[in-house]
């Protein structure tokens, strides 16, 4: 959360605007290339490691063997390939969902959630984990939409809120952006967590 927070500051701290010109842009960009590689770098690692290590803790938990945060985020840092190409074709399977008519992105977001939990305990590579996912949702499709449609729909409206009160550019803001993003998101990880968990004991 602290260097999403930073990287989304530094970025809206540099004022790069449409009445600036593009040789201005580029050299207010390069003067902090350093700065913005490492924190681009750095929040790339950890937010793709979180998807899968977030199961890995919620695993420990059920067994009564929780690993320690480092270690969980470290696990799904380990698969970080398969986990970086699921999670880039996941956004863009609902990002493409979110540009016809918003509540499809919900629904794709939802059906392939679980791709996450088939790459860190089934070995499976990214595309093969998202057709799994797509199929073992498919009962359970209308009230996954619903759930995913209140947790980042929380997300939207918080989003739109500030933006339309012109707070989105604070740092307050983005603190509490974050906060809610990540207590929006943990739980939609447990409920994907739990689906897979009961599915795998009736397999």
């Amino acid at each position: 959360m602290t260097v999403e927070v930073a990287l989304a500051h530094l970025v809206m701290s540099m004022g790069v605007g449409s009445n600036m010109s593009n040789s201005a842009a580029l050299e207010l960009i390069s003067s902090i290339s350093g700065q913005l590689f490492v924190l681009v770098a750095l929040s790339l690692i950890l937010s793709v490691g979180l998807s899968g290590g977030a199961m890995v803790a919620f695993q420990g938990l059920t067994l009564s063997n929780a690993a320690s945060p480092y270690q969980s985020l470290l696990s799904g840092i380990k698969k970080f390939f398969p986990l970086l190409l699921g999670n880039l074709l996941h956004s863009l399977a609902y990002g493409i969902g979110f540009i016809l008519l918003v509540f499809p992105g919900f629904y794709l977001y939802a059906r392939l959630g679980l791709f996450p939990l088939y790459i860190m305990f089934s070995n499976k590579g990214a595309l093969d984990s998202l057709g799994e996912s797509w199929q073992a949702t498919d009962e359970f499709g209308n009230k996954l939409f619903v759930l995913t449609s209140a947790f980042m729909g929380i997300q939207i409206i918080f989003g739109l809120v500030g933006s339309i009160a012109g707070l989105d550019s604070g740092l307050g803001f983005l603190v509490i952006a974050t906060l809610l993003k990540y207590a929006a998101t943990m739980p939609l990880f447990y409920l994907f967590f739990s689906l897979h968990q009961s599915l795998e004991k009736t397999n």
